[in-house]
């Protein structure tokens, strides 16, 4: 089949835009692959022998000629751009920041993964690209470059060489717009979400649930035909923004995305449009009680970074120079500084965390008592299991099954 010169010089760009990001870059047609540069580029379905042509990402349809830049389930970063109704350019999968060990744990956790592909992942992700804000605008502005609106683009056999045709302005955006109008329709103002980021950022909980109470006094937006799953989409938006806000109020990100998650699960499993409501409310409130409960650590800065690194490597090992390295002091100061502050030593600290968070394997998995063991960084099952006793006052077995 001889395609148009169209598409010869389509395909010419993408290996421009594949030079120039050193990023993986696909040409789809109705889902299915054209060309791809590298021909066979890494992804997390080659990875786990996903069997699937199109990547494991979810965007907006009808968008021609504008960038959007997505996240899947597996933290892989895309920007997606599409030609007309059937082409799409996808460049990627790279990161946004680099990946690290407690982002890799969540991973793992919340894609049900087995353990033991921890340094397999690890490997992995250490080949991506990452593009910062900065990269991913002058990506944004090559494309609309390369690849201006008023420019036909189609992929099939080529039979006319007129070119007059010009790819229609999608609709969807004044569409939705004119129904917007018709039912009186208006997105809660950007200030009032300012205020209620502000409230939580600095943990005032009745001034929260006062804004919040406005901006549900308003429609909401549809996200959606289905009711109940336009509600669901705007809730999962509202924890994205309830989440920014802990961590710009001094609650970890690791805390805050774990408790993120788990509202996202709950807010799934909810079916009933009123227990919806009153979980934004719980939302708001947990949130804002972390960023109290991270206000009343009394901790020094060294102490508080040193809390943050263990808690985002605590499946790598741990030395305590490494330790002393990342917060810039003599490993020997910071090890009684951390006795003197916390309590107990630095290391007791290290085992209880590792403890807590391997509930969740035993909770929510079938991996094995030994395999998460070592996945912690234990040097054998049976320490694990004394340690365990210690922190949780029974075996990983008995947790397991009380749980069950």
């Amino acid at each position: 089949m001889e395609y148009n010169h169209k598409h010869n010089t389509t395909l010419e760009k993408l290996e421009i835009i594949y030079y120039f990001t050193q990023v993986p870059v696909s040409l789809y047609s109705n889902n299915s692959p054209v060309v791809q540069f590298p021909e066979k580029p890494l992804s997390m379905d080659a990875l786990l022998k996903n069997e699937c042509e199109f990547p494991n990402i979810i965007f907006s349809r009808n968008q021609t000629f504008t960038c959007q830049f997505i996240t899947n389930d597996y933290y892989e970063c895309f920007i997606v751009y599409e030609l007309n109704d059937t082409d799409v350019i996808i460049i990627g999968p790279f990161l946004d920041e680099e990946m690290y060990d407690a982002k890799l744990s969540t991973l793992i956790k919340k894609n049900t993964l087995s353990i033991k592909l921890k340094h397999k992942l690890m490997d992995y992700f250490s080949k991506l690209q990452i593009l910062d804000h900065t990269k991913r605008f002058y990506i944004n502005k090559l494309l609309n470059y390369l690849f201006p609106d008023d420019s036909s683009i189609h992929l099939e056999q080529n039979t006319s060489t007129d070119t007059s045709e010009k790819t229609s302005v999608p609709e969807n955006y004044f569409v939705t717009t004119y129904k917007n109008r018709l039912s009186m329709f208006e997105h809660p103002p950007y200030y009032l979400e300012q205020v209620i980021v502000k409230h939580i950022k600095n943990g005032i909980k009745p001034n929260a649930r006062h804004i919040l109470s406005e901006i549900n006094s308003l429609n909401r937006a549809k996200l959606s035909d289905d009711p109940l799953r336009s509600l669901k989409n705007s809730l999962i938006g509202s924890c994205t923004i309830f989440t920014r806000a802990a961590i710009a109020g001094g609650v970890t990100d690791y805390e805050a995305f774990n408790l993120s998650d788990a509202f996202i699960m709950e807010i799934e499993k909810t079916n009933s449009m009123s227990e919806l409501n009153n979980l934004e409310y719980r939302m708001v409130e947990t949130f804002i009680e972390k960023v109290n409960e991270a206000k009343t650590f009394k901790f020094s800065p060294i102490i508080k970074n040193t809390m943050l690194y263990i808690v985002n490597h605590l499946s790598d090992k741990l030395t305590l120079k490494d330790i002393a390295d990342h917060v810039y002091v003599h490993p020997n100061y910071l090890s009684a500084l951390f006795k003197k502050e916390v309590g107990i030593s630095l290391f007791q600290y290290i085992i209880k965390k590792r403890i807590e968070e391997s509930t969740y394997f035993l909770k929510y998995s079938n991996e094995s008592i030994a395999d998460i063991a070592a996945f912690y960084q234990f040097c054998n099952q049976s320490y694990y299991i004394k340690m365990f006793h210690k922190y949780m006052g029974m075996s990983p077995n008995a947790y397991r099954q009380s749980n069950n």
